[in-house]
């Protein structure tokens, strides 16, 4: 019961969650700024956590003792180099869904966890299949969205995107939910409902899969009418699945548009030059918080602005640019006439003009 208890308060965090991406409070580590929306979605695990829970009503009654608490450990456990984030915001960029959410990481770690509940559960071989099972759909469901994931480091650090989930989405996490709570109640048929829910879950991301397909195909078909058009892609929306924005690259600028599944391409929301590479852009990129950035963004754009003591250089991925309050996730370097560095920041909140 207690862990019902839990899910509903999660759930209700979850109501007050699209709120914080738009109002972010911010707190100062080292040099690097780190905003409560960085953390909040980063940290924000409750679909991650409703899956275990889903998945353990789904055993045999008593088929490992403390299963219920493994898979809940295992379904969050790859965020655990959400840590790094304490050594600054360029330091949990570069390794947040890292080594912890690949092919080598996720067998490592539930073999780790394994060890650790065999002290409890007195079954290492069951222990360790319940969190090798559960901690893979972490780094699926990772995937799904517009972060990404890199999961054939060390070997790659090349990132993969799906595209498909917003980073919290209430209805997935309402179906997991509901399921959760039903095997709670109607303990006779416990397996039915897990189950009911797992695979209702499975086939509304399907559906998602569809809708992402289509306004692919939608956005595909008007950037093919763009001179110098080179790539494209769609980010979903939280709680509208047939309502996407699409980013049109060309070879010289990154265009957003509204998608519809239905209707195709809406209008225009914003659009950035790239920026030219320059000898001042080369200089600025040698600080980390860039280094780092250039590592991560996807569509970037840089602006170099001439000030009295030198330059500042702006570092901007425009998969984060948020039209309407004009902020992005950034990194900033100021260099000197000499074109040294004097100080770089990092944030996903940054003023763009």
């Amino acid at each position: 019961m207690e862990q019902v208890l839990a899910s509903v308060t999660t759930s209700r965090t979850a109501q007050k969650a699209g709120q914080k991406f738009q109002n972010c409070d911010h707190k100062e580590w080292a040099q690097y700024t780190i905003s409560a929306h960085a953390v909040q979605c980063a940290m924000f695990n409750s679909t991650h956590t409703f899956v275990g829970l889903a998945l353990a009503r789904t055993s045999p009654h008593r088929w490992v003792p403390y299963l219920t608490v493994t898979a809940i450990i295992a379904a969050n456990l790859p965020d655990i180099e959400i840590l790094t984030g304490l050594a600054g915001t360029p330091t949990y960029i570069q390794y947040h869904r890292g080594i912890t959410h690949t092919f080598i990481g996720i067998p490592v770690l539930s073999l780790a966890l394994a060890l650790a509940m065999y002290i409890f559960s007195g079954d290492f071989w069951r222990t360790f299949l319940v969190s090798l099972l559960v901690m893979a759909t972490h780094p699926a469901l990772d995937y799904a969205n517009t972060y990404g994931l890199r999961p054939f480091l060390p070997f790659s650090g090349k990132w993969y995107y799906g595209d498909t989930l917003f980073i919290i989405d209430p209805i997935l996490d309402l179906i997991l939910l509901a399921g959760i709570i039903a095997s709670y109640r109607a303990k006779k048929n416990r397996l039915l409902f897990a189950w009911a829910s797992i695979l209702v879950a499975l086939a509304y991301i399907g559906a998602r899969v569809e809708l992402r397909n289509e306004a692919r195909a939608q956005i595909s078909a008007f950037a093919a009418t763009i001179p110098n058009f080179e790539s494209s892609a769609v980010q979903p929306s939280m709680l509208n699945p047939w309502s996407w924005d699409g980013v049109i690259e060309t070879r010289n600028e990154f265009i957003k548009v509204r998608v519809h599944t239905r209707r195709g391409v809406e209008g225009e929301l914003a659009r950035m030059p790239k920026g030219n590479p320059s000898e001042i852009i080369g200089h600025a990129v040698s600080a980390r918080s860039a280094a780092v950035f250039m590592g991560f963004a996807r569509f970037p754009v840089t602006r170099v602005e001439e000030t009295e003591s030198g330059y500042r250089v702006m570092f901007i991925d425009f998969r984060f640019y948020n039209e309407r309050a004009r902020t992005a996730f950034a990194a900033e370097v100021l260099l000197d006439q000499s074109l040294d560095v004097v100080k770089d920041t990092l944030s996903f909140n940054k003023t763009v003009n």
